[in-house]
């Protein structure tokens, strides 16, 4: 489904992404982990068109350099960000319409029930804005506003990130559920375990560089990122 090929991401005189290749094949959870500063974000970016790089990214086949951010989204391929970036002055609902902006009709109510369904807090906050929910209600908001455009691969930069573990341990659980429902799933984590035991496939970024991939419950057994990551 999305095949990266000698990615390389310059910012300025820094080398941030140094040759990364990189498979996701449909109906895969694919886990890309590794320390701040390692280039994880900076894939993901790279691979939605929202900066340069050299190399290649190919979605569904096709070659998507050329291809606009919105005609990313429209084709299936979207990204909830780093950091949340909700609208903090809409409401709930407001927010997740906005993740349909690029599509119309009926379906679209339909998907908001959806969204309501794995996120009932959202359902019971709709009325509420985005910038008076907690970090983990945020994050939720997050996840919704992304499905809300109906993607066939939905990428997740960091969604457990600063939160409380029982928090994250839902934030993941609805991962599996988005997965299970045909969602292919390309995510980002710091909580390398989770992230690990998650996925069917996953790579290990250093310093701009993958420097190890393999299933994930293999590298839940490799010394080296016991050592690195699992802090055993």
């Amino acid at each position: 489904m999305l095949t990266v090929k000698d990615l390389n991401v310059h910012y300025g005189g820094i080398h941030a992404l140094k040759g990364i290749d990189l498979n996701v094949e449909q109906g895969q959870i694919v886990s890309l982990i590794g320390a701040n500063g390692a280039g994880k974000s900076t894939s993901l970016n790279a691979i939605m068109n929202l900066i340069k790089y050299t190399g290649s990214v190919s979605y569904k086949g096709k070659d998507v350099k050329s291809t606009k951010t919105m005609d990313l989204v429209k084709a299936g391929l979207t990204l909830a960000p780093e950091g949340r970036r909700i609208f903090p002055n809409l409401t709930v609902t407001e927010n997740l319409t906005l993740g349909a902006y690029a599509r119309k009709g009926p379906e679209v109510a339909k998907d908001m029930d959806w969204v309501f369904e794995l996120f009932p807090r959202m359902e019971e906050r709709r009325t509420q804005k985005g910038g008076t929910l907690s970090g983990g209600e945020q994050q939720m908001l997050a996840i919704g506003r992304a499905l809300m455009s109906r993607p066939e691969l939905m990428m997740l930069d960091e969604p457990s990130l600063g939160l409380a573990p029982l928090v994250v341990k839902d934030i993941f659980k609805i991962i599996r559920t988005i997965h299970d429902s045909g969602v292919t799933v390309l995510l980002i984590e710091q909580n390398a375990k989770a992230a690990l035991e998650v996925a069917d496939h996953a790579y290990v970024l250093e310093v701009g560089k993958v420097v190890l991939e393999g299933p994930g419950r293999d590298l839940l057994k490799d010394p080296r990122v016991q050592s690195a990551y699992l802090g055993e």
